[in-house]
């Protein structure tokens, strides 16, 4: 029988999307792109081919309408966080029977299917483990593949990638980081969103 693994796409409510690009960007227009970069993922994740169910857990009730819309599997949270969020996609996904999860933030607009079962076709060789890719700064988490899901707790908003590596270490669980450059790149800040916009265009403006 196939192993089940799942995505989690945790989503802030879209009144604080973006909130660093406030400067530059209405909100409106910040939630327009969170929205633009959430269909980006789901549109990738769908091309996966390992991919089981993808969850995403937000208290937004616009992402929550597209998730029933995209048959997404939704659940409602309260705004406490990242690391609660995912809290309560691990327990849906521990009993359902889920082998593992992959984290994946809402922002990575160069994400691919490809890379995606490739995280997943390595970790194969483990009975349990972490797979992580950093930030391009290397504080942030942009992937974090969990095997069994609940096998390390997570540190988000917290130099997350340095203690995420650090709590595996903590409890001799198998560790595989990657670099890969597709994976690293988030739109948080607004040289983050020129770069982009440089990519896609061509054109600085």
């Amino acid at each position: 029988m196939m192993k089940k693994i799942a995505a989690v796409i945790p989503m802030k409510n879209l009144h604080f999307a973006k909130s660093r690009l406030s400067t530059i960007l209405t909100l409106q227009q910040r939630k327009n792109l969170a929205l633009f970069l959430l269909n980006t993922t789901i549109k990738t994740l769908k091309e996966s081919q390992l991919i089981y169910e993808n969850i995403v857990v937000s208290s937004d009730k616009t992402i929550e309408k597209f998730s029933f819309e995209n048959n997404l599997k939704f659940i409602k949270d309260s705004d406490n966080g990242v690391n609660n969020a995912v809290i309560l996609a691990d327990r849906y996904c521990v009993d359902n029977d889920i082998c593992a999860n992959i984290v994946i933030p809402h922002d990575l607009p160069f994400i691919s299917a490809k890379e995606i079962d490739q995280i997943c076709t390595l970790s194969e060789k483990y009975p349990k483990c972490i797979i992580i890719c950093p930030s391009k700064r290397f504080d942030g988490t942009n992937i974090l593949f969990r095997k069994p899901p609940n096998v390390i707790k997570t540190f988000y908003d917290d130099n997350s990638y340095i203690n995420h590596l650090k709590e595996a270490q903590k409890f001799n669980i198998p560790i595989e980081s990657l670099d890969l450059d597709n994976l690293m790149f988030d739109i948080d800040t607004k040289e983050d969103l020129i770069e982009f916009l440089y990519c896609k265009t061509g054109n600085l403006f």
